[in-house]
């Protein structure tokens, strides 16, 4: 595993400043200085990773270190305060832990601020997991995977966790994340490891292991990591600690979308307002901050985010946003969050969207807003599908290792494109009844499968997919 500790400044650090601190955490370590100064590694006469320490990065908003630490710890902070996190290797023979430590209070002693270090949940020592690679973020690599232990109660898509996606994925590992079962991950961390080539291990509180997302047994394989129990699979049942709980609370509810639009790749395009409109129509406030890792250290705004993909064309940006802090929120919005990816395709410009609005226990989400919504987004005929999902869950969008359901369909939407190809009598015979939006000829429709909470809704679901897909497909 690795131990994390994050210092949040009221100012910058000055260079001077970080050298001491590094000194104070390791006079007897070497410094090498990697991905153009924004990490600094701390390495011993062997050249073992011992720790790494990320730089500064300024914060718009405090309330995003509430959001991923804890609450309150921005309470003594400047609204921008600076976040430095460093890592420690898990070494047997190095007390990592403290170096780190050393090096956040000596930040903090110099620029003020306040020091976050989260208390240890993964007890004992796994031989499998123990121990240093190349990355700061990695602990374990094997043949066909890169393992990533987290020790905290949130675990977000950090810059580590990027940077090591992007290394370790060109060689065709799969990430593993491994988490205490007591840990949540933010959305944007779920929507990474809900790709079935990743894997959400839980440390569970007899010492074995189970899978995040269905609580089956998960064994070590030495090629692969973490695999599926083969002896206990068929008839596995989730493990206890898996189950949801009292302890847990009432569940919320979590509307999910995932949605595509595709732009002509004009110079007046700008990126964005898509996620703004149905942010709008279903929590009822824009896009507060926006980053490519978490913590978001951006304001939102649609000209930097088309900046930031324009230099990175024809290769694809992923970034991810959220919704603004409760703190701030106006009475009747939500929080939402969601992720964005953006890429060039042979007809113009793609946006693939996820977008998660929570709410509460016991409050239904506004079903009432989906038609309005379509509407707009189909208006300028660069919409080409949408899904709206039900799921129980955490309102602040977080989630733990709990069994909670499936995602159970609302609607789903087909562009103008999709309704063209299949012809708009097709569209229009459908078994769940389509709305059409925009000119008769060419509209795009859309289907109200239900609230998702009727017992059919898959079947209804299935049945609409049967229908709209291709002819040749559905006989293949």
């Amino acid at each position: 595993m690795s131990h994390d500790v994050v210092a949040l400044l009221t100012e910058a650090p000055a260079r001077r400043s970080l050298i001491d601190a590094l000194v104070a955490a390791g006079p007897a370590l070497r410094v090498r200085s990697v991905s153009e100064g924004a990490v600094i590694e701390l390495r011993d006469d062997s050249g073992r990773l011992v720790a790494a320490m990320q730089a500064a990065q300024r914060l718009a908003l405090s309330a995003e270190a509430d959001r991923l630490l804890t609450d309150g710890v921005s309470d003594d902070l400047p609204a921008q305060p600076y976040w430095v996190e460093a890592r420690g290797a898990e070494l047997a023979d190095v007390d990592t832990a403290a170096l780190v430590l050393r090096f956040a209070e000596h930040l903090v002693e110099r620029h003020g601020g306040a020091v976050w270090v989260p208390e240890p949940r993964l007890t004992g020592r796994d031989g499998n997991l123990t121990g240093a690679t190349d990355h700061p973020a990695v602990t374990t690599l094997t043949e066909k995977a890169f393992v990533v232990v987290q020790d905290r109660p949130l675990v977000p898509m950090s810059g580590w966790l990027v940077d090591a996606t992007a290394r370790y994925g060109r060689d065709g590992r799969h990430l593993q994340v491994v988490t205490p079962a007591d840990s949540r991950i933010t959305h944007s961390l779920r929507s990474l490891l809900t790709d079935r080539t990743a894997r959400w291990v839980v440390r569970n509180r007899d010492g074995g292991h189970h899978d995040g997302f269905s609580g089956v047994p998960l064994v070590w394989d030495p090629e692969s990591a973490f695999v599926v129990d083969g002896p206990a699979a068929p008839g596995a049942q989730p493990h206890p600690d898996f189950r949801w709980s009292e302890a847990d609370g009432a569940p919320g509810t979590q509307l999910l979308l995932d949605f595509q639009l595709v732009h002509p790749a004009t110079v007046s395009l700008r990126l964005g307002g898509a996620v703004e409109l149905v942010a709008g129509h279903l929590a009822g406030s824009a896009p507060a901050l926006w980053g490519t890792s978490e913590p978001l250290t951006h304001a939102w705004d649609r000209g930097r985010i088309t900046d930031l993909c324009r230099r990175r064309a024809p290769g694809a940006t992923w970034l991810t946003f959220t919704g603004p802090p409760e703190s701030v929120r106006g009475k009747d919005a939500l929080p939402f969050t969601g992720t964005l990816r953006v890429s060039t395709v042979p007809d113009g410009v793609r946006e693939s969207v996820t977008l998660a609005v929570g709410r509460p226990p016991g409050e239904e989400p506004d079903f009432s807003a989906l038609n309005a919504m379509v509407k707009e987004l189909s208006a300028n005929e660069a919409l080409r599908s949408l899904t709206v999902q039900r799921l129980l869950g955490r309102g602040d969008l977080t989630y733990a290792p709990r069994w909670s359901g499936l995602p159970v369909p609302v609607g789903l939407a087909v562009g103008v494109d999709g309704v063209s190809s299949m012809g708009t009598d097709r569209a229009l015979s459908a078994p769940v009844r389509g709305v059409p939006f925009g000119p008769p000829m060419t509209p795009a429709v859309w289907y109200r499968i239900g609230d998702g909470t009727e017992p059919d809704s898959w079947d209804r679901f299935r049945a609409l997919m049967d229908h709209l897909r291709p002819a040749d497909t559905a006989s293949a």
